[in-house]
């Protein structure tokens, strides 16, 4: 079930960014494309939106992303907080292999959910 026809947090053209809902009632954040610098902004938004607005079941689906730089594993790693603090659950779904491995490399494998 889409919930978002076309996503505010979409302005860059650099990467997409896609919310609905899973069965389970977790909001499911789909992320396509490149984060880094520029793009990291819509993402941090995103998630903050859902968090503020109560949401904090979470799975960030990031099997779409091309290139992450170190500012996106800042956002992975607040929006893991925030959810945390808030007494809800962030998933981070299927990150490709180069990705997966900045996180083993970086140690956040070891604080965030992986699957």
């Amino acid at each position: 079930m889409r919930l978002l026809r076309s996503s505010p947090w979409a302005g860059s053209t650099d990467v997409s960014i896609d919310v609905s809902l899973n069965e389970a009632g977790a909001s499911v954040i789909k992320v396509a494309g490149e984060l880094d610098l520029s793009s990291v902004p819509q993402l941090r938004s995103c998630l903050s939106d859902l968090v503020n607005r109560g949401e904090v079941d979470l799975v960030l689906d990031l099997s779409g992303v091309t290139f992450c730089d170190s500012t996106a594993l800042g956002v992975f790693v607040g929006a893991h907080r925030r959810v945390t603090a808030s007494g809800g659950h962030i998933e981070f779904h299927q990150p490709p292999s180069s990705l997966r491995n900045l996180l083993v490399v970086s140690g956040l494998d070891q604080i965030l959910h992986l699957t």
